[in-house]
């Protein structure tokens, strides 16, 4: 599971960045899915919780949700060079 602590701001820019990989956020919960991979999303109390629930059998969970972090942190990255 992929739980990182974001701000209002640093929320939209996670699901910009995201969404600019394919992978679409509509709105603060829901479910997302892209090339086979399903989970499920919600964003309360500043927390974004990310849970892959259905997967290729050949993706370890572990590199999913890596990548997914990595995102998310490419997205609080550009947010900050326009800070």
């Amino acid at each position: 599971m992929v739980e990182v602590p974001l701000t209002e701001a640093q929320f939209a820019a996670a699901a910009q960045q995201l969404q600019a990989h394919g992978v679409n956020l509509t709105g603060r919960s829901g479910t997302l899915s892209r090339d086979g991979i399903t989970a499920r999303y919600n964003y309360a109390n500043e927390l974004l919780t990310i849970e892959v629930i259905d997967k290729p059998f050949f993706l370890p969970v572990a590199a999913i949700e890596s990548q997914m972090r990595s995102y998310i942190q490419k997205g609080l990255a550009q947010l900050d060079r326009t800070a």
